[in-house]
């Protein structure tokens, strides 16, 4: 019998959560996949590894000495990345990134500077789309970014590595009338003429989900742009306000401004990579991975 390391990390997530939710929080994916992740692992072994307990998961007798293998496996894993990533120090090459647009417009670019100052040798193509479609590229390209949970059932062949959350804000021209407000709720946003992103979109999943949940009804589309950039230049040209995350405005922005969104909306930032990955992609991935977190932070 072989192991699988992501169902391996979810369990130790659960034992240390006590929790499907929290330990879907923990290793940023959906309580329906990381509950998929734990019934295969489970199944795998044969044995009870958990069970409920009040509102929440106690681990077995058994589950209790399956932690104990696990978690070695979990620190062994990190460890031997970092080892890894350690052993070049110059590269050269080619990577391929997929980020979805708010990503690769607003978070990338300061990033890749960086790097490229460091490796001047490494040549670095981004290819920018919604959050849906950096899966359906991952099979051409080496990582991944993502502004949403995965999908449902993601291939257990990659990893996502959650590096922070982002804020959703609202987005409008400085002599809108919202831009008077502090804040604004979702039916203060919606009364106005909005501007939506693209189906597959981070940003309109996180608004539809949260409108779907605070009235039951799904959130009328009259007007839809492809692309945060578009969606941004239709706001400043007065076609409507819209929603972004709060990395969105570029320095410098004289005719757009934002207000936070109450109640809070945020997503989580995320890194995809496939579990078998070149040198190259390691070191880059890293670097990617340290700058984003302290960027979120």
């Amino acid at each position: 019998m072989r192991l699988n390391s992501e169902q391996l990390l979810s369990f130790v997530a659960l034992a240390q959560t006590g929790s499907v939710s929290q330990a879907a929080v923990k290793r940023c994916v959906t309580q329906p996949a990381i509950s998929n992740q734990l019934k295969r692992l489970q199944d795998s072994i044969g044995l009870a590894l958990y069970q409920k307990h009040g509102r929440g998961i106690k681990l077995t007798a058994t589950g209790e000495a399956f932690y104990q293998y696990a978690k070695h496996v979990q620190k062994s894993i990190h460890q031997a990345e970092t080892f890894v990533e350690g052993l070049q120090e110059h590269t050269a090459g080619r990577v391929y990134i997929a980020a979805s647009q708010t990503i690769a417009v607003s978070l990338l670019p300061a990033a890749l500077m960086l790097f490229r100052r460091l490796h001047p040798n490494v040549e670095i193509f981004v290819d920018s789309g919604n959050s849906s479609q950096v899966f359906q590229h991952m099979e051409t390209h080496d990582i991944g970014f993502i502004e949403s949970f995965p999908p449902k059932n993601y291939p257990d062949s990659y990893q996502v590595r959650c590096l922070g959350h982002d804020k959703i804000t609202a987005v409008m021209r400085h002599d809108h009338v919202l831009a008077n407000q502090q804040s604004i709720t979702l039916s203060d946003l919606f009364q106005h003429d909005m501007i939506w992103r693209e189906e597959g979109s981070g940003t309109r999943d996180i608004l539809t989900q949260a409108w779907q949940t605070q009235t039951g009804e799904h959130p009328k589309v009259q007007q839809c742009l492809g692309g945060i950039s578009a969606t941004l230049e239709a706001t400043r040209q007065g076609l409507g306000v819209c929603a972004a995350s709060q990395h969105c405005l570029p320095s410098g922005e004289s005719i757009l401004t934002t207000r936070p969104i109450d109640p809070l909306l945020t997503r989580p930032i995320s890194m995809v990579l496939p579990q078998n990955r070149p040198l190259l992609t390691m070191q880059v991935s890293s670097f990617m991975q340290n700058h984003l977190k302290e960027t979120l932070a």
